[in-house]
């Protein structure tokens, strides 16, 4: 713990800044929050304009009963109330047990609606239940109760993957503290054989489904806190303990001290600065430092950490603070479909992590890392895929991108899916047939922290940025889209450099057909190295692209001598033949993909 950091005093700076926000943005008519709803590409068709959210508005009654102050009782209970309301409890509706974003829109009206608002709504309701259901009077206790039974069997009937990770520990746990909140022995039973399920998934790989996801390696933490916390079951402790250590463990293999970020690859992610965010404040005692809390902008989460007590392992704190030696890490994440991969280089300056085969949604991190600045704070790096569709410029989910790691140089080779997503994922396909708008394609490297350029100028093969304490090296090997060969420059920023490496590109947005693309792929290097980094005695060859049969490869030797490839598919084709056709060597043999632990927690 840091000699200056008092616990109880930063979970009341927590609770001011929840509650000062929350206390502005009531609505008594409404008897919730009113906000203004940020703009968000899927599920809600709110995209902007005053909101009543759901979830913000039950945590900050859960945060009101916490302060207890005048009037704070039963402002809270007005919430809990209306939020009773706003459930879907009919069994026979597809959106049974849970709730809309907004009161303006009840779940049913979403295009889809987000069935993980159970597993959110319903541990906020246990948390007040926990924490001050002795005072509830008799009705809110009454419809919270009631709240709680359908919002679990709600997550009993869609009984979600336990690849799922966040979601999967949140609905372990809502099943769990409702089964005994409600004495049903069935539903308490079905949350203890949901939690040897996801340790078995779990052990698998040894790994996790959604790996090194900074927020919603926070999610986990805080789920497992609460098991720990709120759960009198022996059997169900014990493996949460393995669990935590577990999460603990997969969170500093990646994690940099230099720089106090969490390195790449990343399933999902945010935010490319980590930052100390308050769950990490609390579980580390203060020892990473505590940031001041700035405005929160109508969310009441950073108030419910208040509720929690993070614990760091004993055995963390060492990893926690230092970098022993350089090391490069690598961890099998999942087997299928196809096996994902993860290496990680960490240095003294110097982070750089790729995963060998991932779509390019915008939450990914396929390849992405830090260093540290002449001045001490963190660089970042973050590639990723890009689509001007003419209105707007944003990560474009139907990219893949390939990678092979070897030390802190990678070799990458990225291309195109269909069927795959615009925006999301899975949830706004582009079909086989379908055409869509673009004026460019770009795959992109933003430096954010790198000294500044001028002006935007063309690289001819390749560039070489000087960082101050690193050097970026990057290059454009080859590639072809629609018979075109791609190009690459290098774009000034407000905060860095961007380099674009431009696979197409029109002055106004056209229709794209997929079919009459021909090869769609581009291929080149990147290196991050800190600084005086000594390299062979013979400059590194230039990596050479191949096009052969179905696939494209890219070769590289790298400056430290290592021959590297990867393989993937030259034109576009569906994800499953994407990863069909990816292989990758080092030296000649398949890179290495070892479990994080041998260790099972389930024996």
């Amino acid at each position: 713990m840091h000699p200056a950091w008092s616990a109880a005093e930063y979970d009341r700076a927590l609770l001011r800044a929840a509650l000062s926000e929350g206390d502005r943005c009531w609505d008594s008519e409404a008897n919730l929050l009113q906000v203004e709803a940020p703009y968000n590409p899927i599920h809600t068709h709110i995209k902007g304009g005053p909101a009543h959210p759901t979830r913000n508005s039950l945590q900050y009654a859960l945060l009101l009963l916490e302060r207890d102050g005048e009037g704070d009782r039963e402002r809270a209970h007005s919430v809990i109330l209306r939020i009773a309301e706003l459930q879907d409890r009919s069994t026979e509706s597809a959106t049974y047990g849970i709730w809309g974003y907004y009161a303006e829109e009840p779940a049913a009206r979403m295009d889809p609606a987000d069935w993980n608002w159970a597993d959110f709504l319903g541990i906020h309701l246990l948390l007040v239940h926990a924490r001050h259901g002795d005072r509830l009077p008799r009705a809110v206790l009454r419809e919270l109760r009631e709240s709680v039974r359908h919002a679990a069997a709600s997550i009993v009937r869609r009984n979600v993957h336990m690849t799922y990770t966040n979601v999967a520990v949140m609905g372990t746990f809502v099943t769990l503290a409702a089964g005994k909140l409600l004495d049903d022995e069935a539903l308490f039973a079905y949350g203890k054989d949901r939690m040897v399920r996801l340790c078995e998934a779990i052990d698998s790989t040894g790994s996790f489904t959604e790996f090194n996801s900074p927020a919603y390696w926070g999610v986990v933490l805080q789920t497992l806190t609460l098991i720990r916390e709120h759960i009198r079951d022996e059997e169900v402790l014990d493996l949460n303990d393995r669990l935590h250590d577990r999460l603990w463990l997969h969170f500093l293999a990646r994690w940099h001290p230099p720089t106090r970020q969490l390195s790449g690859p990343m399933a999902r992610c945010y935010s490319n600065d980590l930052g100390v965010p308050p769950f990490l404040v609390k579980a580390v005692r203060g020892v990473l430092g505590t940031p001041e809390i700035g405005p929160v902008r109508g969310e009441m989460s950073i108030g419910v950490h208040a509720c929690v007590d993070y614990r760091m392992p004993d055995w963390a704190l060492p990893r926690l603070l230092a970098l022993e030696a350089e090391r490069e890490q690598r961890e099998l994440f999942t087997e299928s479909p196809s096996p994902e991969t993860g290496t990680t280089w960490l240095d003294a300056v110097t982070t750089l992590g790729s995963v060998n085969h991932q779509d390019t949604w915008l939450q990914r991190r396929p390849l992405f890392g830090h260093w540290v600045r002449p001045d001490g704070s963190p660089g970042h790096l973050h590639v990723h895929l890009m689509k001007d569709d003419g209105a707007e410029d944003f990560d474009f989910a139907s990219g893949v991108l390939s990678t092979v790691q070897s030390g802190p140089h990678v070799a990458w080779l990225t291309g195109f899916a269909c069927p795959a997503g615009d925006r999301h994922h899975h949830l706004d396909m582009i079909e086989p047939g379908d055409r869509f708008r673009a004026r460019s394609l770009r795959l992109v490297v933003d430096v954010i922290g790198a000294p500044p350029v001028t002006e935007t100028s063309v690289i001819d093969g390749g560039v070489d940025l000087d960082l101050g304490t690193a050097r970026l090296g990057f290059s454009l090997a080859g590639g072809s889209f629609g018979g075109c060969k791609p190009t690459a420059r290098l774009v000034p920023l407000a905060d860095g450099v961007r380099i674009e490496v431009v696979l197409f590109e029109s002055a106004t947005p056209v229709e794209l057909d997929w079919a009459a693309s021909g090869d769609t792929f581009a291929a080149g290097t990147l290196s991050l190295v800190r600084s005086g980094t000594e390299q062979g005695e013979e400059p590194a060859p230039e990596p050479e692209v191949d096009v052969v049969g179905d696939c494209a490869e890219v070769c590289w030797t790298t400056p430290q001598g290592h021959r590297i490839t990867v393989r993937g598919g030259r034109s576009v084709m569906s994800r499953e033949e994407h990863a069909a056709l990816h292989s990758a060597t080092v030296d000649g043999a398949a890179p290495p993909s070892p479990r994080l632990s041998e260790t099972r927690l389930v024996p």
